[in-house]
């Protein structure tokens, strides 16, 4: 089987999941990921002979995809800020738009004017860490700082440990925590080192908590409805804050004065969430837009 047969026929066998150029490039990136070949020798070699002993294995790939099964999950990674990030069912796939979140917080911190004054090393905190994606990237872009990660599920922290140690991030502290249910004193308990004075803790939370409504599950494809945890993307209709309240929270208690929150959010809630922070707590409020032109994150500073 050539390159351009595997093409035409897996992108056949996937279209009434995937419009075609997506399906295309699915299949592209099979032959990538299984063959070892560039993005572009399909397009120089297009009669190329994929290795028999390949054929099989792409086979059932194929299979997988046609039922819906996520490509990440089919060749057990996504590629985030650079970095190729493990992942696998029980953690959240990563999204181009939680790079733009990684991105302004470096941005911020990398700037002229640090929001937090500290003679020591910035401790960031990634909040429901999932595939720990966030957690990597920064580790990797702010490696003087000091990271941290969180999640509620097992599976999670799982895929968080192994990514950041396979990346060779070891230094990075990841731990259980339940966002809604004493995360401060979670926290805290991670952060503390041996010094004789007791930790304040963190300069810089970021977080992309679950904020899809039940409502629109309607709109989403099944590759994720069947397949990527639940509990890492819904919250209920009549609660679609959830999070964000806690995770006001959770800055209240624990950042530095000066120290900064940034979130992803839910587009439909953009001025909701950042009214949250809207108070004499926190300062520069900002609502950031991706670069779709949609409202997806918000950052606060807090002042006391």
């Amino acid at each position: 089987m050539t390159y351009s047969q595997f093409i035409k026929e897996t992108s056949r066998k996937l279209s009434e999941l995937y419009p075609e150029r997506e399906a295309i490039a699915i299949a592209t990136r099979l032959l990538q990921h299984f063959c070892g070949i560039s993005s572009y020798e399909h397009l120089v070699e297009p009669f190329g002979a994929i290795a028999p002993e390949v054929v099989p294995i792409l086979e059932v790939a194929v299979s997988e995809l046609a039922e819906a099964r996520p490509l990440q999950y089919v060749i057990g990674w996504q590629e985030f800020c650079g970095l190729q990030i493990a992942v696998e069912e029980g953690v959240l796939i990563p999204r181009p738009e939680t790079e733009e979140l990684v991105m302004w917080v470096a941005e911020v911190v990398q700037g002229p004017e640090l929001l937090c004054q500290t003679e020591n090393s910035l401790k960031i905190l990634d909040a429901a860490s999932g595939s720990g994606a966030i957690a990597c990237a920064l580790a990797s872009k702010l490696p003087e700082a000091e990271i941290f990660a969180c999640d509620i599920s097992d599976k999670a922290l799982e895929i968080t440990s192994k990514n950041l140690n396979s990346l060779g991030f070891s230094n990075a502290q990841v731990f259980k925590c339940d966002l809604l249910n004493n995360a401060a004193q979670a926290v805290l308990q991670s952060v503390i080192t041996t010094d004789l004075e007791p930790k304040e803790h963190i300069d810089i939370i970021v977080s992309n908590p679950p904020y899809v409504t039940e409502l629109e599950k309607l709109q989403m494809r099944p590759n994720v409805l069947e397949y990527e945890p639940n509990e890492a993307l819904f919250v209920p209709d009549t609660n679609p804050l959830l999070f964000y309240k806690a995770l006001r929270d959770l800055a209240l208690e624990l950042l530095l004065p000066g120290g900064a929150i940034f979130m992803e959010i839910n587009e439909q809630f953009s001025c909701e969430t950042a009214a949250l922070f809207s108070d004499e707590h926190f300062s520069k409020v900002e609502i950031r837009k991706d670069i779709l032109d949609k409202p997806r994150m918000v950052m606060a500073v807090k002042t006391s």
